[in-house]
């Protein structure tokens, strides 16, 4: 233990970027240590896209690791500084301060019941994360009702020892818009899912869709907790693009997937309110999309919209990510595109295959595109003669 305080003392005297690895989750925090005390630190954190993403208390028993170089790092200090010279749209990072004499555990409660923040809280001896807004501060217990984004039916409010709780996110940028939208999500009314699982009706319901505003969530058939938020663009005779948008109800880029492969299209759900609500908060606030995005893109219903999409990023070297009919997924771009097969050039930690992979275009189910954490990884090899 007395090692890793050294290691975050001297992150904190130098203000290095560091990675803090934890002993009981997988959940690694980016930042800057901002605060070091007897039982835990504050990091002010990042995203993954190295933008500012609030902060983090840490207790000092749950770190396991101070890492202060890495080929993340490196990427990670590439980012946030393509970030700043993009103007990328952020939150409003760590703004509040804290003294490392007193327990920092219970500042950051206070300052979250006294300013109406909500948190991110995950306790000891339970793997479950919980968010929400903290209602009541005493010496030995806290309230926290909790907010449910996923299910308006499912938000009791727990009673909880300060001293139980091992890790509390704040100031987040998907914490900071559940806090704007907080008194207006605790007004939305739960709805039961209304779900379109028939394969003979998806098509048509789709199709209903294409062009309008509301948000659908798309279940693909392979994996079925997973689901993509967004628009419907457009439908083909085999495939569907969908405007995504991501957490925190920014544009998040495109998917094009085969009909063939759609579990179901969810019409309601809370889930969807909940992100109606952030796609409107972004929109009063000019906050819907990042500067170097594009979700303005038409395409033609009446080609393979998978030949086309591969063509397209093929001529201009941009990079994608496929999930193939295996079930994996590859980041890179493609490169001689036939009429049945083409070679991918895939990216992984970084590194560019040259040479590439030969895959049918029948292999491919699905392709992203136009998203933020392509364009980082296309600029970064831009920027390195790699690409």
């Amino acid at each position: 233990m007395n090692s890793i305080v050294n290691d975050l003392n001297r992150a904190l005297a130098q203000q290095l970027l560091v990675n803090v690895y934890q002993t009981n989750q997988e959940v690694v925090y980016t930042g800057y240590v901002t605060t070091v005390s007897d039982t835990g630190i504050i990091l002010a954190t990042y995203d993954d896209y190295g933008l500012p993403d609030g902060a983090v208390f840490l207790a000092l028993d749950v770190i396991d690791e101070v890492e202060f170089s890495s080929d993340d790092l490196d990427n990670m200090v590439f980012r946030i500084q393509t970030a700043k010279d993009e103007a990328f749209v952020k939150a409003g990072g760590l703004t509040l301060h804290f003294d490392e004499r007193r327990d920092l555990r219970r500042q950051v409660l206070s300052h979250a019941w006294v300013d109406h923040l909500v948190v991110m809280l995950v306790m000891a001896n339970d793997e479950h994360f919980y968010e929400g807004l903290v209602t009541a501060v005493a010496a030995d217990q806290i309230t926290v009702q909790l907010l449910n984004k996923f299910d308006y039916s499912d938000q009791p409010e727990l009673k909880l020892k300060p001293d139980d709780i091992q890790v509390l996110e704040f100031q987040g940028q998907e914490l900071t818009l559940q806090g704007i939208a907080a008194t207006r999500l605790q007004r939305l009314k739960h709805v039961e899912p209304v779900n379109v699982e028939d394969q003979e009706q998806i098509p048509d319901t789709l199709q209903q869709l294409a062009g309008k505003d509301p948000l659908v969530a798309l279940v693909p058939e392979q994996d079925q907790d997973l689901f993509f938020v967004g628009r419907i663009n457009v439908v083909t005779d085999d495939a569907v693009i969908m405007n995504l948008v991501d957490m925190t109800g920014q544009f998040g880029g495109y998917t094009v997937m085969r009909l063939a492969e759609i579990h179901a299209v969810v019409i309601e759900s809370d889930y969807l309110q909940t992100m109606r609500l952030f796609s409107l908060l972004n929109r009063s606030r000019q906050h819907q999309i990042q500067p170097v995005l594009n979700d303005e893109r038409l395409f033609d219903p009446t080609v393979d919209q998978f030949t086309a999409r591969l063509t397209q990023a093929a001529t201009f070297r941009t990079i994608i990510r496929l999930k193939l009919h295996d079930g994996s997924n590859q980041l890179g771009y493609p490169s001689q595109v036939g009429g049945e097969r083409f070679i991918f050039h895939e990216v992984e930690d970084n590194q560019l295959d040259q040479v590439g992979q030969v895959y049918r275009i029948t292999d491919v189910d699905e392709i992203a595109f136009g998203y933020l954490d392509a364009y980082l990884v296309e600029r970064q090899l831009r920027v390195e003669g790699d690409l």
